[in-house]
């Protein structure tokens, strides 16, 4: 009976995200007119670089928008959640994060109630826990991916902008150029919207130290902190990022080092648990059988 009420639940969401989903589209299309939507298009072709299309997960929770007017739903989001998604490329919003943690809870809670077979909510709390912890993890995850990929191409953008100044461009204007030419990565994302708020009007400085703290790694804090003070005193900016594209790569050199350093400490935990039983089987094994036989003679 209870797993009949399970099944029917999940049939009514995945009926009513479909639904909303076509209605949504058909309301967006009826909106706009040909005309219209052909001028549109135009304009932000001419203005603005083609947005990100959003994801089949996003389309999947943006139905169950409603939830989060619930005021127990409003407190599964810590207040860390909203810097966290800012650090993270925007992935979710925070209404779509509580979303996704609710539906995380229930997931798990169905899942334990099909395979444990039992409606007791005692075996079933340890699970929506883990539901509970499931979308931080998979937000952290994110903000460190994405940190790794902005370490990986810093150096490389940092050389382009080198190039660009010294040729003659602004600093902006340099920043513009290699948003336009590098490829697109997460930090061609974060320059770009370092492009577009000293357009808006707010000041290079500021426009910087935002882009510092929503990285927030220490390469990028290095950088920043570097052109500020070349700003600052008046000094030349090719030399400031030149030696600055140095120093991430000394560092980035010194890092290798390291991590070659612990590998041996970190491949010691498989080789006890893995590789040494298999060793000692086959070393010991047959000695050992000789013995427990009776034919082992000293």
């Amino acid at each position: 009976m209870f797993l009949a009420l399970i099944i029917t639940i999940l049939v009514f969401l995945s009926v009513y995200t479909l639904v909303y989903n076509l209605y949504l589209n058909r309301q967006m299309h009826l909106s706009l007119t040909p005309a219209k939507a052909e001028s549109l298009s135009a304009e932000q072709s001419k203005e603005e670089p083609p947005k990100e299309k959003i994801s089949l997960f996003r389309h999947l929770l943006r139905p169950f928008g409603f939830m989060v007017k619930l005021k127990l739903a409003r407190g599964l989001a810590n207040r860390s959640v909203p810097s966290k998604l800012i650090k993270a490329g925007h992935p979710l919003t925070i209404v779509e994060f509580i979303i996704f943690k609710i539906f995380s809870i229930f997931a798990l809670a169905i899942a334990g109630t099909i395979m444990l077979n039992t409606d007791q909510i005692v075996y079933l709390i340890p699970l929506m826990v883990v539901g509970f912890i499931i979308p931080d993890i998979w937000l952290n995850l994110k903000i460190k991916r994405r940190q790794t990929e902005i370490r990986r191409d810093l150096p490389m953008v940092i050389d382009l902008l080198n190039l660009c100044v010294n040729s003659g461009l602004d600093f902006m204007l340099a920043v513009n150029r290699v948003v336009r030419d590098f490829k697109k990565c997460p930090l061609t994302d974060e320059l770009s919207e370092v492009w577009r708020e000293t357009r808006m009007g707010a000041s290079r400085r500021d426009a910087l130290q935002h882009l510092s703290k929503r990285i927030n790694i220490v390469e990028m804090s290095s950088f920043v902190r570097t052109l500020l003070q070349a700003d600052r005193m008046g000094s030349p900016m090719g030399e400031a990022l030149k030696i600055q594209s140095e120093e991430i790569r000394l560092r980035r050199y010194l890092q290798g080092e390291e991590m070659a350093l612990k590998a041996p400490i970190k491949l010691l935990l498989p080789l006890i648990l893995f590789i040494l039983p298999a060793v000692l089987v086959i070393v010991a094994g047959p000695i050992f059988l000789q013995f427990m036989r009776g034919g082992f003679k000293f």
